[in-house]
C-alpha cells in the first residue's frame, strides 16, 4: 500500500509541473497529432479490409492483426515522445530549463529509431532472460542489466547515445551499483500500466459497441461499415491516447528522476563530496512522511 501512495504522490508532484512549464505539455501535444494520423493512416488498409473481404474469416483475421499493429505503434509513439518528456523534465527539475530552451542542440524527435527499436526488443529480451533463468542458470548473468533497463529512456534521451551505446552505458551503471534504488518502491508503472491498458480496453469495447449500433456487420452497406469502423476506430483510439499520455508521461518523469540519482551517485564518487549523492528533491518530497504526528497536531 505505501508503494502505491508513494506512486500517487509522485503522480500528484508532476502534473503541477507540466501546467507550469509548456515545454512538458509539448511531448504531449505531439503525442495526440502523431497518434491521430496514425489512427488515420492505419484507416486505409481497415478500409480496403472492409471494403473488400468484409466479416470473412480471412477478412476478421487481417482487421485483428491491423487493430493489433494499429495499437502498437501508439504504443511506440508513446515512447518516441516520451523522449522529449525526459529531456524537459530533467531540464525542469535541475534548474537548467531556460538554458537547455535556448541551445536545443537535441532534435525534439532525435533518436526516435533507437527508442522504437528497443520497445520492439525489449520483449524478447526479457523472455530470453526468464528463459535462461529457469534453464541455462549459467547465461543467466548475461542479461542481468536488464534490471537496470528503466533507464533506457532517460540515457539515450539525456546522453545522446545509440541504443547499442546506452545498453553499455547501463551495463556500466550496473558494474559500478549505481542502480541501487529498486523501481518498484514507488510503483508508477503498476499505476501507469493498469490506467493504460484498462482506457485500452474500454475503448476498444466502447469502439466495437458504437460500431455495431451504427452498422449491422451482416446487412449493412459497404458506406455504412466503413463509416461505423472510423467512428469506432477513432473512439477507441482516443481513449487509448488517454491512457498511453498519462503512461508515458509519468513513466518518464519517473525514471529520469532515478537516472539523475544514479548520477548524482556516480559525481558523489568520483568527486568525494558524499553530499551530492543525495536523491533528487522531488523523489525525496515524495518519500517523506508528510502526515504530522499526534504531537505536532
Amino acid at each position: 500500500m505505501q508503494r502505491l501512495n508513494y506512486a500517487f504522490r509522485f503522480i500528484k508532484a508532476c502534473f503541477p509541473l507540466a501546467v507550469k512549464h509548456p515545454r512538458l505539455l509539448k511531448p504531449w501535444v505531439n503525442l495526440w497529432m502523431g497518434g491521430i494520423s496514425l489512427l488515420i493512416l492505419w484507416l486505409i488498409p481497415l478500409g480496403a479490409v472492409i471494403a473488400l473481404l468484409g466479416l470473412t474469416p480471412l477478412g476478421m483475421v487481417l482487421i485483428g492483426l491491423i487493430s493489433i499493429l494499429l495499437l502498437y505503434s501508439l504504443l511506440m509513439w508513446g515512447e518516441v515522445t516520451a523522449l522529449e518528456t525526459s529531456r524537459a523534465f530533467d531540464a525542469i527539475t535541475r534548474g537548467d530549463f531556460i538554458q537547455q530552451e535556448s541551445t536545443g542542440q537535441t532534435t525534439e524527435f532525435a533518436h526516435w529509431k533507437d527508442i522504437s527499436l528497443w520497445v520492439l526488443m525489449l520483449p524478447g529480451m526479457e523472455l530470453i532472460r526468464f528463459f535462461n533463468q529457469v534453464f541455462r542458470p549459467g547465461k543467466a548473468d548475461k542479461h542481468d542489466w536488464l534490471g537496470g533497463s528503466y533507464v533506457m529512456l532517460p540515457v539515450i534521451a539525456l546522453e545522446d547515445l545509440s541504443l547499442a551505446e546506452a545498453e553499455e552505458r547501463i551495463k556500466q551503471l550496473d558494474r559500478d551499483h549505481l542502480l541501487g534504488f529498486h523501481p518498484e518502491l514507488v510503483s508508477i508503472s503498476p499505476v501507469a500500466g493498469v490506467l493504460q491498458w484498462l482506457l485500452i480496453l474500454a475503448g476498444a469495447i466502447i469502439g466495437f459497441w458504437v460500431g455495431l449500433i451504427m452498422a449491422d456487420p451482416v446487412t449493412a452497406g459497404v458506406l455504412s461499415r466503413l463509416l461505423a469502423i472510423a467512428i469506432g476506430i477513432l473512439l477507441a483510439g482516443s481513449l487509448a491516447l488517454i491512457g498511453i499520455s498519462f503512461s508515458s508521461f509519468n513513466r518518464a518523469c519517473y525514471y529520469t528522476t532515478l537516472y539523475q540519482w544514479a548520477l548524482n551517485v556516480e559525481v558523489a564518487r568520483s568527486s568525494g563530496d558524499t553530499s551530492r549523492g543525495l536523491a533528487p528533491a522531488l523523489l525525496s518530497q515524495v518519500m517523506r512522511k508528510t502526515k504530522p504526528s499526534k504531537k505536532e497536531s
